[in-house]
């Protein structure tokens, strides 16, 4: 079982990736719009992790998305844990790009009004209560898995790790489906991304239960990727798959995701919600 995934952001968010957009006109709503026509080309299902603010600020071009018979739309918070100003402030002077989020996902209250706002946005706008969520960043405290559990939220997709290969339930009840395959965004030169980017970020790199610190081009990161997929299915686990439309989109337009795409039809997919029946008896 395949649960392909894409994290998707408001344009107001500002994150690094999205500078790199070539068409003035485009987003990345956009770009995940045109995603989606491969998602289905190959008859996948797909789980987007979408902010608050781009239901909000976005829809018009985000409606198209969410009508789809094969998506899933899960929180990604609602505000995507912006950075501070003193961290734009430093950024914009020393032309250094940061981390597109915040580092920690604040106070209790502040979580806890930011994930009821994301939910109330969420079905306002499609009609469904979302059960499934994302930290921007993976970002999250003592605080996130009680609060989710408390406002409804069901499943979760933050933990990092290449050798769970089933759902497992949390001490709060919810239902995680590991990262078990390499992600994109902080495993492929792309964007801001180069070599010497990397080599800085790996001497103080946050993902302390990363598997790896390293970046791959594209070409060889897909490679990862399709071993890893493969090892997960002979052992009749679930391969949780994170692709960034936008990190797709920038890194080689879409080149990749048609090989893996390809890869993927050939296995069955789920919708993270679905990933319960995959819980070992």
């Amino acid at each position: 079982m395949i649960c392909l995934t894409g994290d998707i952001h408001h344009s107001s968010l500002k994150i690094n990736e999205q500078s790199y957009i070539p068409e003035r006109c485009d987003s990345e709503v956009k770009i995940a719009g045109r995603y989606l026509q491969l998602v289905e080309e190959f008859g996948l299902k797909v789980t987007f992790y979408v902010t608050g603010k781009t239901l909000k600020q976005e829809w018009r071009d985000f409606r198209p998305i969410s009508c789809s018979p094969l998506v899933e739309i899960g929180g990604h918070t609602y505000s995507g844990l912006p950075r501070s100003l003193l961290s734009r402030f430093r950024s914009r002077i020393t032309g250094v790009p940061t981390v597109s989020h915040a580092a920690t996902p604040g106070s209790y209250g502040k979580q806890r009004r930011d994930t009821a706002r994301m939910i109330r946005i969420a079905e306002k706008r499609t009609g469904q209560r979302i059960v499934s969520w994302r930290s921007h960043g993976l970002v999250s405290d003592g605080n996130t898995y009680p609060i989710l559990k408390r406002l409804g939220i069901r499943f979760i997709s933050d933990d990092l790790s290449w050798e769970k290969y089933h759902p497992e339930t949390t001490a709060e009840g919810l239902i995680s489906h590991p990262l078990n395959v390499i992600m994109d965004h902080d495993h492929i030169y792309h964007a801001h991304r180069s070599e010497d980017y990397v080599e800085h970020q790996k001497e103080n790199w946050g993902l302390v239960t990363d598997p790896t610190r390293e970046s791959y081009r594209i070409g060889e990161w897909a490679d990862i990727v399709e071993d890893q997929v493969k090892k997960i299915e002979k052992t009749g686990g679930v391969a949780t798959v994170l692709m960034h439309p936008l990190c797709m989109y920038i890194a080689d337009r879409f080149e990749t995701v048609r090989r893996l795409f390809k890869l993927f039809s050939n296995f069955t997919t789920i919708w993270a919600r679905e990933t319960e029946m995959y819980l070992p008896r």
